[in-house]
């Protein structure tokens, strides 16, 4: 191979071909593949079972890649794979495909649901391989449309296959996002396995096969109970928003009558605390009168034992002055009485003796009768006698006077004996 320049050549011995330079473009590198060459030890290490790495120059893969370039490169002494090194998309559908056409022959994937619908659904896949792990890709696959097409596809569609069976046709539709975040955490590990790293599981809409409509009812019927579920909720909001108003008109009318309300609001509040202080006062005059009561009963009762106690002083006083003034007024009458008995024996014998001063006495009871009475001295009506001169007696005024007169002379004579009466 010889590179640029200018060189003598003897065409008899040889003959010179003009083979462009072989470019690798930014974002990928180029494996080459050496057919000839020295013999070198195997560099893949003990733990990579499929093929051998080889140092640069010698026969067979090349451990390191050449990078974004351009280069002289025999190629009937050997070959470069071009390998991207930028994250590239598989797409599993028959219209789209990759910009590095590694996907052409992909198409989506046939699956029977659980409920045994059988739709196919699209996928892409962004895959990204290690620069310095491309040789190792390069040698277990030969090329990387080849890992696509005998590899990825198979795994791919076997694993959404079984999630497919564990689905029912609604949950796959309405569980997508789940199924595309859980897809991406378990395929992963599976793609580093081939010494690739998954970045990303995109999942499209199911869709059906052959020209059946089956999803289309499916679909129809979804779309129908989700606009049955938002009639609910906008039942619910046009609810709320009706109690709503009618809590604004209450608040309106509210507040129009706030000052009645108010004012009857104060006068309740005025007359409970009225009540209360009534209550109050009452409890308090209640109490008042039952303190001053107990007080009153208490003042009586001491000064009943108090006017008992005067009482009986007095009432031993008045007994003693009582007792004292007996035996005076008793010694008085005593003296008073010797003293008249004594001054009526006197008079008595003044008077002509005992039975002129009984007669006097007698005599002046009768005129004091007769003044009281207003009796007559005289008779109305006289009676004569059987054979007196005079009439009869003159009255009992002249018989009482006679008596005094007769007795008084009688005493002055004071004969021993009585004459008899004439006859």
């Amino acid at each position: 191979m010889l590179a640029d320049g200018s060189y003598f050549l003897n065409r008899i011995f040889a003959t010179v071909e003009l083979v462009e330079k072989t470019i690798i473009e930014v974002g990928t590198v180029g494996v080459v593949v050496s057919y000839t060459g020295r013999r070198s030890a195997d560099i893949s290490g003990q733990s990579y079972r499929h093929g051998e790495l080889v140092e640069t120059g010698a026969r067979g893969v090349w451990s390191t890649p050449l990078l974004p370039g351009k280069y002289a490169f025999n190629t009937y002494a050997g070959n470069i794979i071009i390998v991207p090194t930028t994250n590239f998309v598989l797409k599993w559908t028959k219209e789209q495909f990759g910009e590095h056409r590694l996907d052409e022959n992909l198409s989506e994937v046939s699956l029977i649901t659980k409920d045994a619908f059988e739709p196919v659904l699209p996928l892409s896949v962004v895959v990204h391989i290690d620069y310095m792990k491309a040789p190792l890709v390069v040698q277990r696959f030969g090329d990387i449309k080849r890992l696509v097409e005998q590899t990825l596809d198979p795994m791919v569609s076997a694993y959404f296959k079984n999630i497919a069976q564990t689905k029912t046709l609604i949950q796959l539709l309405q569980e997508r996002s789940e199924i595309q975040r859980k897809s991406g955490d378990e395929m992963r590990e599976k793609f580093g396995s081939y010494s690739l790293e998954l970045q990303e599981v995109l999942i499209g809409t199911p869709r059906a096969s052959n020209g059946q409509n089956s999803i289309e009812q499916i679909l129809i019927q979804l779309r129908e109970r989700q606009i049955a579920v938002e009639k609910v909720e906008t039942y619910k909001l046009q609810e709320a928003a009706a109690i709503q108003e009618r809590t604004l008109r209450e608040k309106e009318a509210l507040a129009e009558q706030q000052a009645k309300i108010t004012t009857s609001a104060l006068t309740i509040e005025i007359s409970e605390n009225e009540g209360k202080a009534q209550l109050a006062r009452t409890r308090q005059q209640a109490e008042t009168i039952q303190v001053t009561a107990k007080a009153e009963a208490e003042k009586v009762r001491l000064a009943g034992l108090g006017e008992a106690d005067r009482i009986k002083a007095i009432a031993l006083a008045d007994a003693e002055r009582i007792k004292a003034t007996g035996l005076a007024d008793a010694q008085k009458v005593r003296a008073v009485g010797l003293a008249e008995a004594e001054a009526t024996e006197k008079k008595v014998a003044a008077f002509g003796g005992p039975d002129y001063q009984l007669h006097s006495q007698v005599l002046m009871r009768f005129a004091e009768a007769i003044e009281n009475g207003r009796l007559p001295l005289v008779p109305q009506i006289q009676l004569g006698g059987a054979g007196g001169e005079k009439g009869g007696a003159n009255g009992l005024v002249e018989m009482m006077l006679s008596m005094l007169v007769a007795d008084r002379l009688g005493r002055q004579d004071s004969p021993d004996v009585v004459p008899a009466p004439a006859e």
